[in-house]
C-alpha cells in the first residue's frame, strides 16, 4: 500500500486526532449529568440502562463498521459515526420521557460503532510510523473523556441539560469539519483468510478477551464514579474522568517515542498491575485523595493497554485490519456493557457495592496475563 503521509507530525495527522478528541468529548460531555438526569425524569431504575443500551448498539455496528473500513476506507467509516452523534445530540433536548430518552440512547451508541474504528484504520493505514500515530489519535481521543466531563457540569448548573446535549451536537460538528481535508490511501487489497460471511475474527480472541475485561471495569465507573463523586462531596461529577484521562495522556506521552519498540508483553504486563493496584484503591479507601488517586492509576493502565490492545490485533489477525479492530472492539462494548449493568443494578440498593465489585474485580484481574503469549511481541510496523 502507498503511504500518504510518511511523517506523523503531518498535520493531517493533527486533523485526524483533534477530530477524535472531539468526538469523544461529544458524547463523554453527557455522561456525568446523566445519571441525575434520568433520576429527575422518573427513571431511576433504568440507570444500568444509560449505557448499556448505548453499547449494544455499538456492538452491533461494529462487524459492520470493520467491514466498511476495509472496502471504502476509514474516513467513510468515521462520517457514518459523527452524523450520528450530531443528530442525537440535537435530538435529546427534545425527548423528555423515559423511553424515548432510552430509544435515544440506543441510537446513539452507533455512534462509536463507527467512528473509533476509522479513526483507528485510518491511522494505521496513511502514516509511516503507525504505532506511534495510532499512540497520538489514541491519546487525542481519550483527552476528549476529560474535555467534556471537565464542562459539563458547568454548563448544567448555569444553562441547563438542554445545553449540555446542544454543545454536545456542537462538537460533533467541529469533529466533522476537521475530517473534512483530509484524503486517504484506499488501494491496499485486503489480505483475508477468513470465510467472506464471517464478521468476526476469531485468530484474536486472546485480544479480544482481554479487552473485554479491562472494559467490563471502565463500565462499572461509567455509571457510578459520577454518583460516587457526588456522595464523596465533590462538586464537578465529572472528577472521575477528568484525572483519569489526564493520567492516560501523560502515560502515552512517556512511552510515545517506544511504542514501536517495547514488547508488547511486557506492556500489557505493565498495564495488569496499574489495573490491580487501582481496583484495589477504589476498593479499600472512601475519602477524595484516594478517589483520585485510583483514577489517575485506573487511567494509566488504560493508557498502556489500548495502544498495546490495537497494536497486538494489527500485528497478529486473519488478515483484514478493519475486520480485526471491530472484533475487538465488539469486546471492548461487551465489557462496557455488561459492567453498567452490574453497577448499575447493585448501587440502588447497595451503597457499598462500587467498594465491594472492585475488591473482586482486582482479584480476578491477577488471572490476565495467561492470555499474554509470547509471541505477542511488536515488531517494527514502519
Amino acid at each position: 500500500m502507498k503511504i500518504a503521509y510518511l511523517k506523523t507530525n503531518n498535520p493531517h495527522l493533527w486533523l485526524l486526532s483533534m477530530s477524535s478528541l472531539l468526538f469523544s468529548a461529544s458524547y463523554n460531555i453527557l455522561l456525568p449529568e446523566l445519571p441525575v438526569y434520568l433520576i429527575g425524569i422518573g427513571g431511576e431504575s433504568y440507570l444500568g440502562f444509560i449505557i448499556l443500551l448505548f453499547t449494544i448498539s455499538a456492538l452491533l455496528a461494529r462487524p459492520l463498521s470493520g467491514r466498511l473500513s476495509d472496502s471504502k476506507g476509514g474516513k467513510f467509516t468515521i462520517y457514518i459515526g459523527l452524523c450520528v452523534t450530531l443528530l442525537v445530540n440535537l435530538l435529546y433536548p427534545w425527548v423528555t420521557f423515559i423511553s424515548g430518552f432510552l430509544l435515544l440512547r440506543f441510537l446513539h451508541g452507533f455512534s462509536t460503532g463507527f467512528a473509533p474504528t476509522g479513526y483507528t484504520f485510518y491511522a494505521k493505514g496513511n502514516f509511516k510510523n503507525r504505532g506511534k500515530a495510532i499512540s497520538i489519535q489514541s491519546a487525542f481521543y481519550s483527552a476528549g473523556m476529560a474535555v467534556g466531563p471537565m464542562f459539563s457540569s458547568w454548563i448544567h448548573t448555569k444553562y441547563g441539560m438542554d445545553y449540555v446535549f446542544y454543545s454536545g451536537a456542537f462538537l460533533g460538528l467541529l469533529a466533522f469539519l476537521m475530517i473534512l481535508p483530509l484524503k486517504e490511501e484506499t488501494t491496499e487489497v485486503v489480505r483475508n483468510n477468513d470465510k467472506p460471511n464471517v464478521w468476526i475474527d476469531i485468530h484474536i480472541w486472546r485480544q479480544s478477551l482481554v479487552m473485554f475485561w479491562v472494559f467490563l471495569g471502565f463500565g462499572i465507573l461509567l455509571v457510578s464514579s459520577s454518583l460516587r463523586s457526588i456522595s464523596l462531596g465533590f462538586q464537578n461529577n465529572g472528577i472521575f474522568f477528568i484525572f483519569f484521562t489526564l493520567s492516560t495522556i501523560l502515560i502515552r506521552l512517556i512511552i510515545k517515542n517506544r511504542i514501536d519498540v517495547l514488547p508488547l508483553k511486557q506492556l500489557l504486563i505493565y498495564g495488569t498491575i496499574l489495573l490491580i493496584i487501582s481496583s484495589g484503591l477504589f476498593s479499600i479507601w472512601s475519602h477524595k485523595i484516594a478517589f483520585i488517586l485510583a483514577s489517575m492509576v485506573y487511567g494509566a493502565a488504560m493508557g498502556l493497554f489500548i495502544p498495546s490492545l490495537n497494536l497486538w490485533v494489527l500485528n497478529d489477525n486473519a488478515g483484514a485490519d478493519g475486520k480485526a479492530l471491530s472484533t475487538l472492539y465488539i469486546f471492548m462494548e461487551l465489557g462496557i456493557g455488561l459492567g453498567s449493568l452490574l453497577i448499575g443494578k447493585l448501587i440502588i440498593g447497595f451503597q457499598s457495592a462500587f467498594m465491594l465489585v472492585f475488591l473482586v474485580y482486582g482479584i480476578i484481574s491477577f488471572a490476565l496475563p495467561i492470555f499474554f503469549k509470547t509471541e505477542a511481541r511488536k515488531v517494527l510496523l514502519d
